[in-house]
């Protein structure tokens, strides 16, 4: 698709500004399926001047272009066996690549602060309820929620990745599994090689599509399964896992390195911090679960994640602080 600032037809959405923001060099922009790369293009373009062709590399038609006349080139969905033009160029991929002399862009989805700054509601409490149904990917939040469903499962198959072992990740974020186990179940119903089995797992950590996180002090425990889209979970399962998904939503929140602990959600050593997550819960109920707490694991913050609870409280001389998830997110 040859196009130029006069003739481009933006989309029939408005185009939101992300944290993070394009500049006029060279970059790939890395990230999976469905967390705006494009729109980060689009936003770059509402303003630029100068001549510029997009082309996807998905599509099929033939693209032989004389490129050098062109400002700025785009190439979406880029693979190693396109040339790559003598002018500035912008790329996107769903594989983490590195290219010399490219800034590279990792872009996730969106982080409750962006979600509600993009949501059309603008109720915190009702964007926050939607956040927890529907997920984290941009593209959610300009669909009528009868399609939503259906397009996160599309999105699912359109992935370059194994559709079976996806699906399964997907529907048990939260959960804690050793890849051995995963593999077991699912050579109950697919053939596959174990080699073949671990090659995609390593994959999907790669390209940050799933995520496994280790149990502190002891990686061979099982590890417990997070996604870069919680919203997965709830288009692909009848089962309402609230606590699995608000432990990724959390999670995707972080950016320290991060265990989980036996009768704790995340533990942060770096920061010194444990983060217990809990749908709901009273302060009686807190201080019972604070004291199945490990008591060999070295930390000064306790900080308690809800859905709709705030209250404060003093365990062991530390000041506890229960914040429901859109508090603490933004206090984050």
């Amino acid at each position: 698709m040859n196009q130029n600032i006069e003739d481009f037809k933006f989309p029939k959405v408005k185009i939101y500004e992300r944290k993070i923001k394009l500049k006029y060099e060279n970059t790939i922009i890395i990230g999976p399926k469905g967390v705006g790369k494009t729109f980060l293009i689009l936003d770059f373009l509402k303003d630029f001047k100068g001549k510029f062709i997009y082309i996807d590399l998905n599509d099929p038609r033939e693209k032989r272009l004389d490129l050098s006349s062109y400002d700025l080139v785009i190439l979406e969905n880029y693979n190693r066996f396109f040339p790559l033009p003598n002018t500035t160029t912008f790329l996107t991929s769903t594989t983490d690549i590195s290219i010399r002399g490219f800034k590279k862009i990792e872009l996730t989805n969106l982080d409750f602060e962006e979600y509600f700054s993009f949501d059309r509601h603008q109720n915190i409490t009702h964007s926050f309820s939607y956040f927890l149904t529907d997920g984290n990917s941009p593209e959610l939040l300009f669909l009528d929620d009868f399609f939503k469903a259906k397009k996160l499962q599309d999105n699912i198959r359109l992935m370059p990745y194994d559709y079976d072992i996806l699906k399964f990740l997907f529907s048990h974020i939260g959960e804690k599994f050793s890849l051995y186990q995963i593999y077991q179940i699912l050579k109950r119903n697919k053939k596959i090689s174990k080699d073949k089995f671990y090659n995609e797992i390593e994959t999907l950590q790669k390209d940050k599509v799933i995520f496994l996180v280790d149990k502190f002090a002891s990686s061979k425990a099982p590890k417990k399964v997070f996604s870069y889209n919680f919203g997965y979970k709830n288009a692909l399962t009848y089962d309402k896992n609230v606590l699995g998904i608000l432990e990724n939503m959390v999670f995707l929140e972080l950016d320290d390195e991060v265990y989980y602990l036996d009768n704790a959600s995340f533990y942060l050593p770096e920061l010194g911090k444990i983060i217990l997550v809990y749908p709901f819960i009273t302060e009686i109920q807190l201080i019972e679960r604070l004291k199945k707490l490990p008591k060999k694991i070295d930390f000064d913050i306790i900080e308690v994640v809800t859905i709709s609870n705030e209250f404060d409280l003093e365990y062991k001389n530390k000041k506890v602080e229960v914040k429901p998830f859109w508090v603490w997110s933004f206090v984050e």
